[in-house]
């Protein structure tokens, strides 16, 4: 398990992680929940649920960043 400073790392961590990727991620994987664990997309489904279930199950001992990505027609701004 994590402590409590280690989780918090880790949460920052992958905050960076999704900030950098973001736009390859909207681009490849938009409208479909993802699982990233260590930097690497590990699940792709239609839930968060299937997509955190499949990255548990393939890395158990893990704490897996787990977001639906937006759609590409989501992100746009109307002024």
């Amino acid at each position: 398990m994590f402590t409590k400073q280690e989780l918090s790392a880790e949460l920052e961590s992958m905050d960076r992680w999704y900030s950098v990727h973001f736009a390859e991620l909207v681009n490849q994987y938009g409208g479909k929940a993802i699982a990233v664990v260590q930097g690497n997309v590990v699940a792709v489904a239609e839930t968060e649920k299937e997509a955190d279930e499949v990255a548990r199950q393939l890395y158990p001992k893990s704490f897996p960043l787990v977001v639906t990505v937006p759609q590409p027609e989501e992100l746009v701004c109307l002024i």
